[in-house]
C-alpha cells in the first residue's frame, strides 16, 4: 500500500513539472554574479571604510577559462560597468568579467538609499562624510597603492591557468596601460596579461580631442609643489561637481545622481520630489517625473559628453508632469537600477587628487624624472607585447586612436585592432544595448578571435 501511495505521489510530481515546462525556447540562466573583497593581511576588516581591502564584481561562470578585469574610469565604479560584464559573459560563456571597485569605494555611505528617509538623510547632511580631519590617511591613496591591490586582483583571476586580459574605460583605460608598463619588484606587468582592453581611454594625449588637454608636468619641482598642496589641502576632489560647476562637497553630485536614479527606478513616472530641490543649474525648465529628471541629468541636459548616456528624450506636451521617451539605444530602466544600487555603487563619491596627479604624470607613457620623483615604476612600456584593442567614441575626434597607433609605434605590440564609431558618447559603450553597440559587438568577436587563436597556437605545438 505504501508503495503504490509513493508511486503515484511521484507521478503526480512529474506531472506537474511536465505541466509547467516552457513550450518556448528554453531561457539561459543569468550570469552568476558576487561582490567579493580583496582585503591584505589576515583577518583585515572589509566592512570597515578605511579598510585595507578592494572589491571586485564577478559577473559570469566561476569555471570560466579566461578572466577579463575591467577598472571603471575617474568618479566610476564597478556597478557602471555591470551591464558590459553581463553581456560578454552571456556572449562568450568561457569569459568571466570582474569589475574592480577602487578602495575609495569603502568610504561611501549607502546605508539610507531606497527608504523614505533618504532625501532629509542625504540632503540634510545626516550622512557618514569624508573630510579632511578624519581621512588624512587617504592622502596618499595614489596610482601605485591602486595597481598593488590591482594586481592581487590579476594574480587571483589567473589562478588555475586561467587567462587574464586586463581593459578599463576612460581614466581606467590609462590605469590598464600602467599596469602593463609597470615594474613589480623586477616583474613586468604586461607579463601577467593576455591583452588589453581601451574603451575610450589611453595614455599620450588620449584625450586631448575633446578640448580636455592633460595638463603636462614640467619638473620635479612641480611636483613637490603639488604634493604639499595634497598634503595640506582636502585629500579627495569632486570631478563631477567641476564639471556641473558647482561648489560643495566632493560627494554632492553623485548623491544628487543616485537620488534621481533612486526614484526613477521605485516610481518613473511620478512626480519627481528631488527637482526643486537640486541646484538651479541642474532642474529641468519643466515639471517632469521621476524618469525624465535622470534623464534629463544624464542626457538631455548632461553638462559634458564625459556624462551623457543616449536613452531618449523628455516628452513635451502639454501635460502636468513631463515624462522621458525611453527611445534611445540605452535602455532607462537599467540606466536607473544602475546609477540606483548602492553597493558597489556606479559612481565613486571620493576621488583622490593623488590619483588624479599620478595618472597626470604618467600621461606621457615614459619614465622620467617626473614619474621618478613620484615613485611611478613606469620601466617597462616599451617592451610591451600584447594584443591591444582600442574603442573610441567621438568625443575625442579621434586622439584615443592616434594616442594609441604611438603606444603600438613605441612597444612591441604586433596585434591591434582599432574600433571607433563617432555617434556614441563617453558612456554609450557602457550603456548601450547589445544590438546598438558597436564596442560590445566588436570586442566579442575580437575576444573570440584572440581564443581561436591560442586554441590553434597551443595545437600545433
Amino acid at each position: 500500500m505504501l508503495n503504490k501511495i509513493l508511486y503515484r505521489s511521484l507521478a503526480l510530481v512529474a506531472t506537474l513539472i511536465l505541466a509547467a515546462e516552457p513550450t518556448g525556447p528554453v531561457q539561459a540562466a543569468p550570469a552568476k554574479e558576487d561582490y567579493v573583497a580583496f582585503c591584505a593581511g589576515a583577518g583585515a576588516d572589509s566592512d570597515g571604510p578605511y579598510a585595507d581591502c578592494v572589491h571586485v564584481l564577478k559577473i559570469g561562470t566561476g569555471n570560466a577559462r579566461r578572466v577579463l578585469v575591467l577598472v571603471p574610469g575617474g568618479s566610476e565604479g564597478a556597478e557602471s560597468l555591470r551591464d558590459v560584464g553581463r553581456h560578454i559573459s552571456n556572449a562568450l560563456p568561457d569569459t568571466q568579467v570582474w569589475a574592480f571597485d577602487r578602495r575609495q569605494q569603502n568610504l561611501i555611505d549607502s546605508s539610507r538609499f531606497g527608504g523614505d528617509s533618504e532625501l532629509d538623510y542625504y540632503l540634510k547632511g545626516q550622512y557618514h562624510q569624508v573630510t579632511s580631519e578624519n581621512a588624512s590617511d587617504t592622502r596618499d591613496w595614489g596610482l601605485t597603492m591602486c595597481l598593488a591591490e590591482l594586481r592581487s586582483v590579476i594574480l587571483a583571476a589567473a589562478a588555475g591557468g586561467r587567462q587574464v586580459w586586463l581593459g578599463g574605460h576612460s581614466w581606467g583605460a590609462t590605469t590598464a596601460l600602467a599596469y602593463a608598463a609597470w615594474d613589480f619588484d623586477g616583474h613586468p606587468g604586461f607579463r601577467d596579461l593576455a591583452g588589453l582592453i581601451l574603451i575610450d581611454g589611453g595614455a599620450h594625449g588620449s584625450f586631448d580631442g575633446e578640448g580636455y588637454t592633460v595638463a603636462k608636468i614640467a619638473s620635479v619641482q612641480e611636483v613637490e609643489k603639488k604634493l604639499d598642496a595634497i598634503k595640506t589641502g582636502r585629500p579627495f576632489s569632486g570631478d563631477l561637481g567641476f564639471i556641473w560647476q558647482l561648489p560643495g562637497e566632493p560627494e554632492s553630485v553623485p548623491i544628487y545622481y543616485q537620488l534621481a536614479a533612486d526614484y526613477a527606478l521605485r516610481k518613473p513616472h511620478g512626480v519627481s520630489p528631488l527637482q526643486p530641490l537640486l541646484p538651479k543649474s541642474m532642474q529641468p525648465p519643466l515639471t517632469v517625473t521621476n524618469a525624465a529628471l535622470l534623464g534629463w541629468l544624464l542626457d538631455a541636459h548632461a553638462p559634458a559628453p564625459d556624462l551623457q548616456a543616449h536613452s531618449g528624450h523628455i516628452d513635451t506636451s502639454n501635460v502636468p508632469a513631463h515624462d522621458w521617451v525611453a527611445d534611445g539605444p540605452a535602455d532607462m530602466d537599467k540606466l536607473a537600477a544602475i546609477f540606483a544600487h548602492g553597493r558597489p555603487a556606479a559612481l565613486e563619491w571620493y576621488w583622490p587628487r593623488r590619483l588624479t596627479l599620478d595618472l597626470t604624470a604618467i600621461d606621457p607613457f615614459a619614465d622620467s624624472p617626473v614619474t621618478q620623483a613620484l615613485g611611478l615604476r613606469l620601466t617597462h612600456a616599451a617592451d610591451i607585447d600584447v594584443p591591444l584593442y582600442v574603442f573610441a567614441t567621438g568625443i575625442t575626434h579621434g586622439t584615443v586612436i592616434s594616442s594609441s597607433q604611438w603606444v603600438v609605434a613605441n612597444t612591441k605590440i604586433h596585434k591591434v585592432e582599432y574600433v571607433t564609431d563617432d555617434s556614441m558618447a563617453h558612456l554609450d559603450p557602457l550603456y548601450d544595448r547589445p544590438d546598438h553597440n558597436k564596442f560590445i559587438q566588436t570586442l566579442v568577436k575580437f575576444l573570440q578571435d584572440s581564443a581561436a587563436a591560442t586554441q590553434s597556437a597551443q595545437s600545433g605545438k
